[in-house]
């Protein structure tokens, strides 16, 4: 069968010109009936990408995965088995071997103009007499970067595009391939004046502007153009041009993004779920749910958007998945013996934490744990068939079949702040979700339980300025205020040529007294006895809400989790067959609104408390696979998720509690409702400090943290 084209731009990540190319080729492309993607290669440093905090970023935290560890040249070498990957670009692009292997070069070449002619002769389309000349410098003293988010501009109608820093020489060279007019788009007015034989005309301005209210003005603009929007800094938007060309998604950032997402509410609310990008903070996903939205997080790295194009095929296992759970009748029998049944949920539902997914079937495979896998659909249609096609492979046959139960996460395709949604939206969302999940997965894989980040609404909470962590002392500070973009009265002046200064806070200076103290604490490794206050200490989660569970069971789900009654080994809700359970191990993470497991210890005091009275339950608790697994961050806390997971499949400390997935959870929940619905319930537990949220007996006593209000955390 004869493979669909697909034209491969690549570049390295520090190349002006390349923001102007990749959406001139991909609007070519389209037009030619070819697929497109690029690779913008760069320093990586693997690591987890939580949002944006002023002093504690390098250049290389935000950009993706390694090239090792983000197995790149891998996702390269699948492109090529499934389309005709013709590529072009940069001579030194580490993809180069594959392509030969694999694929076709047109072209190595870091000159646009030699792009243009080898792309266009290819595709076979013309080659237009109009160039847009782009900015990719930094403007105003808010540093914005403005060319990223022109791309819709390049893609509504046939043009060049180059950046302004361009020589005459290559003004030259697109003259004579038939370039006639020369338009400037967002550009400086000094560089302008600068561009060799001048410019026709420039349109479009970056003064006065912040990035919220300059890319909000685009993004309405060019609505008619867009579907959806792709929400983030510059890096990540010029990274994913082609998720935002094939999905038509407008693109949108600022600092901190509610103000944008804010501004843009009615594109967000009337455009396609999810939408991509990822988050300046975690506030992003209370303000989304708000709009009925999830967020889809990329990265600006692999797997390559194509990839989506080639349908996921997962065979039917052998046996059925509900072979390996044990059946009502040991179940009852675990009752009656007050067992405790534990299991954990492991979170990797975003398109960029598909590298995790290895390392989670591995750690499975090592370790013997029953866990749930939480997924998405875009994590399915974007993840490698080489991964997911051990979910049904029996364990003799180097599989993990019957260990690992998928769960569907928060909207179906991204994730939000659920208890902040439309019950309604979020009914249709994954009502939609299941039904494509159903075209990717056999019926033995079909998610049976939903997953949330934050159900319910969140409501005053209490957590200690002073605890206690690895035996040592850890005092809460005050944190640093939230950034907020203000454009000065000086923006104007500072576009006409003075000189420009780095983005601060408004009002902060560069080096306050705030950042000496820091310093000094880290010179002298006083650190570790501080941390800043977390934006979630002051807030937990309320009750159950019962038009989210009613939402979740519409959809198609026996189960679901909630962040509710965290603690409790009772069913949140009973609703029928229908149960949502409440996680009782771990701590509340603070930076992200749920519960979390972060080492043995927790583990173990929960084990304490559940088994303290004989009484049967369950000992469940979430994993963030992104903190441990990413390849920047398993050489450093692998060894101690693997502990974690070994306590767990070993039945814990105590060697009695019984490791399931979980699904077999929700069935001995209903089981625990269904029995003690004939007599009174007996009295829970008393819940220990750490869940309470209380310092320890040892623990020197501290000025209790005033409330805030739980708005103003989200």
């Amino acid at each position: 069968m004869t493979k669909p084209p697909l034209l491969l731009f690549l570049a390295h990540g520090g190349d002006p010109h390349r923001v102007a190319i990749a959406p001139v080729l991909a609007a070519a492309a389209e037009r030619a009936g070819w697929a497109f993607d690029l690779y913008y290669d760069g320093r990586r440093s693997g690591r987890h990408f939580g949002g944006w905090e002023d002093g504690n970023r390098t250049e290389a935290t935000g950009t993706g995965s390694l090239m090792a560890g983000g197995r790149h040249l891998d996702h390269a070498l699948w492109l090529t088995t499934r389309f005709r990957v013709v590529a072009l670009g940069d001579p030194a692009s580490p993809l180069w071997p594959v392509v030969e292997a694999g694929g076709e070069c047109a072209l190595r070449s870091t000159d646009p103009a030699a792009l243009y002619e080898a792309a266009f002769r290819l595709l076979e389309q013309p080659i237009p007499d109009e160039v847009a000349v782009l900015d990719m410098a930094p403007q105003t003293p808010l540093g914005i970067v403005a060319a990223p988010f022109l791309y819709p501009l390049l893609m509504a109608k046939p043009c060049l595009g180059i950046d302004v820093g361009a020589d005459a020489g290559l003004r030259q060279r697109l003259e004579a391939l038939g370039a006639r007019h020369f338009t400037g788009h967002c550009v400086d007015p000094v560089r302008a004046r600068h561009f060799p034989g001048g410019l026709d005309a420039v349109e479009g301005r970056v003064a006065g502007e912040s990035y919220a209210s300059f890319s909000a003005a685009l993004a309405h603009r060019h609505a008619g153009w867009g579907r959806g929007t792709l929400l983030g800094d510059p890096d990540l938007i010029a990274a994913q041009l082609p998720l935002a060309a094939a999905k038509r998604l407008l693109p949108l950032y600022g600092r901190p993004q509610t103000d944008v997402i804010e501004r843009a509410a009615d594109l967000i609310r009337n455009g396609a779920d999810p939408v991509y990008g990822r988050q300046f903070d975690d506030h992003d996903f209370f303000a989304l749910g708000r709009l009925g939205r999830g967020l889809q997080i990329v990265d600006p790295d692999p797997p390559f958007a194509s990839t989506a194009d080639v349908p996921l095929r997962i065979a039917e296992p052998p046996r059925p998945f509900t072979d390996y759970e044990p059946d009502d009748a040991t179940l009852r029998r675990w009752a009656a013996e007050g067992r405790v049944l534990t299991t954990l949920v492991l979170w990797s539902g975003m398109i960029r934490e598909l590298h995790c997914i290895p390392r989670i079937l591995d750690l499975v495979a090592a370790t013997g744990l029953r866990c749930g896998l939480v997924v998405t659909v875009d994590s399915l249609t974007q993840s490698s068939p080489a991964d997911l096609a051990l979910l049904s492979v029996p364990e003799e046959r180097g599989g993990v079949l019957g260990r690992v139960e998928l769960l569907l996460g928060s909207t179906g395709r991204g994730v939000c702040a659920e208890g902040e949604m439309p019950s309604d939206e979020l009914a249709r969302l994954l009502t939609d979700a299941r039904a494509e999940m159903a075209t990717m997965l056999p019926p033995g894989l079909m998610p049976r339980g939903w997953w949330p980040l934050v159900d319910s609404p969140l409501v005053p909470g209490r957590t200690p300025r002073l605890h206690w962590e690895e035996g040592r002392p850890v005092l809460r500070i005050s944190p640093r205020p939230r950034p907020s973009e203000t454009p000065a009265a000086s923006v104007e002046a500072a576009s006409e040529g003075m000189p420009r200064k780095a983005p601060t806070r408004a009002g902060a200076p560069a080096m306050d007294a705030r950042r000496m103290i820091g310093n000094a604490l880290r010179r002298y490794r006083l650190d570790r006895f501080y941390e800043a206050w977390r934006p979630y200490d002051s807030a937990r989660p309320g009750p159950l809400r019962r038009d989210v569970a009613a939402a979740v069971r519409s959809a198609g789900f026996d189960y679901m989790w909630t962040k509710a009654a965290f603690g409790s080994a009772e069913p949140a809700l009973v609703d029928g067959e229908f149960v949502a359970l409440p996680f009782t191990a771990g701590d509340w993470d603070g930076w992200s609104p749920f519960y979390t497991i972060r080492n043995t210890a927790q583990v173990r005091a929960a084990e304490r408390r559940l088994t303290r009275g004989g009484r049967p339950g369950w000992l469940a608790s979430n994993i963030d696979s992104i903190l441990w697994m990413l390849p920047g961050e398993v050489l450093e806390k692998g060894r101690a998720l693997f502990q974690v997971a070994r306590l767990v499949a070993d039945g814990g400390g105590t060697g009695t509690l019984v490791n399931v997935t979980p699904n077999t959870v929700a069935r001995y929940a209903r089981i625990l409702a269904e029995t003690k619905a004939g007599r009174a319930t007996p009295t829970t537990p008393e819940l220990p400090a750490e869940i309470r949220g209380d310092p320890g007996p040892d623990a020197p006593s501290a000025p209790r943290q005033p409330t805030r209000d739980p708005a103003e955390v989200a």
